[in-house]
């Protein structure tokens, strides 16, 4: 093999991983922003629940 198809393949074979690493980061950052919106829903709906009931039972008394 002469040395420039080696150094192209090199090359290339260097674009590819970058360009898979940016996939799978911005996967995870997306994964993670879904996650972190899931968890604040449900701390709304928790922390929503947890406050009804005492308003309640101070209508109540």
């Amino acid at each position: 093999m002469d040395s420039a198809t080696i150094l192209v393949l090199f090359l290339c074979a260097g674009v590819v991983a970058l360009l898979m690493w940016f996939e799978m980061n911005s996967r995870r950052n997306e994964a993670s922003k879904t996650a972190q919106s899931v968890g604040a829903e449900t701390l709304k709906k928790k922390s929503q629940t947890a406050v009804e009931p005492k308003c309640d039972k101070r209508k109540a008394a």
